[in-house]
């Protein structure tokens, strides 16, 4: 396991909102779809941050500015070093999804996971059935990754979901629970699998929804990335019960680890209540 930070060589930064940046860092790590690194700065700390590509001579890193760590990535420029170590945690259950249709969800910046997932099938297009993605983010003025998108509708069944009133009539308006109900009319959902990420009441949200077309939980799969923070189990942070997100996760079968997040919420409540 590697504990240890290594120097990497960011070679390109790209701006997609005031507070979103991709930063391009050459190396050959290559994680699975769904595995994360420990990004950091020496001197401010570390933080948690999963791949947004599939390539072996690259990493994108999607980065929110949100803390003291993001914000010292944004000082950074083209041709400076970042500290990485990693890969962590257990991704996508690639073995599992050759041969099936499957629905991919992402709310804001859990578009990273899923887009590593996306550079993963692209390669291995032969290997899948159809592909139905979801996006949902604020507004137009926080669609993530424009390019890659423009390039993905020529590929897959796109929908971006915007919370806010639409102007482009590429975009749909509403929550992206919401939106699904109108492209799912006469879909099977036999031997089909759906991952999501991003804000979990989101991703209840849409997980209700699937089980209203018929889909069991034992075919959605959820990435709890938001809640890891140290990628070894020592802080604590990402318990759930027995389970660690950073060392078991982050992505979990959603019937395993529903009546986990769900006794948390009850046990959550009544320490308040006492």
């Amino acid at each position: 396991m590697p504990y240890t930070p290594r120097p990497y060589k960011i070679t390109g930064i790209k701006n997609l909102a005031d507070d979103v940046k991709v930063f391009r860092i050459r190396c050959s790590m290559n994680p699975s779809p769904g595995r994360f690194m420990q990004v950091s700065i020496p001197g401010v700390g570390e933080c948690p941050l999963t791949s947004c590509s599939y390539d072996p001579k690259y990493v994108d890193l999607l980065v929110r500015k949100a803390g003291n760590v993001t914000s010292a990535l944004f000082r950074l420029k083209k041709g400076d070093r970042v500290f990485i170590r990693g890969p962590y945690g257990k991704g996508f259950p690639l073995n599992k999804i050759q041969k099936k249709k499957l629905i991919l969800v992402a709310g804001g910046t859990g578009i990273a996971p899923v887009t590593s997932l996306i550079g993963y099938i692209e390669k291995n297009r032969r290997e899948f059935g159809s592909v139905d993605i979801y996006f949902g983010f604020k507004d137009e003025g926080h669609i993530l990754l424009k390019d890659k998108i423009r390039g993905w509708r020529k590929k897959f069944n796109i929908v971006v979901c915007l919370n806010k009133r639409v102007k482009d009539k590429k975009c749909e308006e509403g929550f992206v629970h919401e939106i699904m109900g109108k492209h799912w009319k006469n879909k099977d959902n036999k031997d089909t699998l759906a991952f999501l990420c991003g804000p979990e009441i989101m991703m209840d949200c849409v997980t209700k929804e699937l089980n209203s077309f018929g889909m069991g939980n034992n075919k959605i799969y959820w990435s709890l990335e938001r809640r890891m923070e140290c990628a070894m189990g020592n802080c604590g942070r990402c318990l759930i019960q027995d389970l660690y997100v950073c060392k078991d996760g982050p992505v979990f079968r959603y019937d395993l680890i529903k009546p986990k997040i769900e006794n948390e919420k009850a046990s959550n409540e009544d320490y308040k209540g006492r």
